[in-house]
């Protein structure tokens, strides 16, 4: 019970810290001049829909619990998702995912990020595809 406690008292200091759609400025410029790094990396500099989803993905804190080549932490065990579209699971899996993570994987401690809305959510699932590791 106290485990479920503490979790629960760390997702929601995560959720206060950006995590779950919730924007801070500060931390996502800082994290948003680190796009044109990685679309250079993962070689999606041309393709808009990825690169605004890069944008989506640093202003809504997800760089809070990931990492992205190098950028931001693995809070809760969260995985790195430099490489997240070598796992093939396509974009529409990938917005499903993104809009309620529980609802496809029980055990994951991820908030929702429904309130993005359906079109952000493709482009940050279209992002998540185009990473496929560093080129």
């Amino acid at each position: 019970m106290n485990g479920v406690l503490v979790l629960l008292a760390l997702g929601l200091g995560l959720v206060a810290a950006g995590c779950g759609g919730q924007k801070t400025p500060s931390f996502a410029s800082t994290v948003t001049a680190e796009i044109p790094r990685w679309a250079k990396a993962q070689g999606f500099g041309g393709n808009q829909e990825a690169l605004a989803g890069a944008k989506l993905f640093a202003e809504s804190g997800c760089t809070h619990c990931h990492t992205y080549l190098g950028t931001g932490t693995q809070n809760l065990g969260a995985p790195d998702l430099s490489q997240e579209g070598a796992r093939g699971k396509g974009v529409q899996a990938q917005v499903e995912f993104l809009r309620c993570p529980s609802c496809t994987n029980s055990s994951s401690a991820m908030p929702p990020f429904k309130a993005l809305g359906d079109d952000n959510l493709r482009k940050v699932a279209v992002f998540l595809e185009a990473s496929k590791g560093k080129q």
